[in-house]
């Protein structure tokens, strides 16, 4: 009954997906404003912005200039490439022979919203990795990270300055989980096109060659 709603973040922008969400639209889609709170809407925005081919798009930009925008804008302070770099972050050695031009454009755009899967230590099964995870202990202490591990009784971790903390679960008053965030800033608004084009190219050379 409803429209094709792959890619439609990338057709029409996430504000006004988001608008949509929350008012509906007349005669058709109900608004879900009442029903959903602003975390939620922003989750299920994430979800849409995975409808699509990792593999798509295309590298148009300049690899040499995307090196010189990876370093003014201090990427390496999170991400490590050849041993060289943070590790709050993904790993980035060998980012162009597993991730296409496309997703990389959206990684670097929205952050959060397509998450690898991988065995999150102290808990079993498939899980997500760097996920954005929001504590508030019982005294009204606020934590926000990335979660490094997790079972029944912990949760461990990594705030955006690579800080880690470590919570008991009973300790806690609330703890959210946040797919769809980051400890990444978005360069949605940073960077200009040309730049953005540069830094997928960039990355997209990644492949681990000496």
């Amino acid at each position: 009954m409803g429209p094709n709603i792959q890619g439609i973040p990338f057709r029409l922008g996430v504000d006004r997906v988001t608008n949509v969400i929350q008012s509906g639209m007349p005669g058709g889609m109900p608004a879900f404003a009442g029903q959903l709170d602003a975390v939620q809407i922003q989750q299920v925005v994430g979800y849409l912005l995975t409808l699509t081919r990792k593999d798509e798009g295309k590298v148009t930009g300049d690899a040499a200039a995307g090196k010189r925008v990876y370093d003014s804008s201090r990427c390496a302070d999170c991400h490590t490439i050849s041993g060289q770099g943070g590790d709050s972050g993904p790993e980035l050695t060998t980012v162009g022979q597993s991730r296409g031009p496309g997703y990389l454009r959206n990684t670097i755009l929205y952050p959060g919203t397509d998450l690898p899967q991988a065995k999150v230590f102290l808990e079993s099964g498939g899980q997500l990795e760097f996920l954005f995870v929001r504590v508030t202990t019982k005294d009204g202490r606020t934590v926000d990270g990335t979660r490094v591990a997790e079972d029944s009784f912990h949760i461990v971790l990594e705030d955006g300055q690579g800080k880690f903390h470590s919570f008991r679960k009973d300790q806690l008053r609330q703890l959210e989980k946040a797919p769809g965030q980051s400890t990444m800033p978005s360069m949605k608004g940073k960077l200009s096109d040309t730049q953005v084009n540069d830094l997928v190219a960039y990355l997209a050379s990644l492949k681990g060659n000496p």
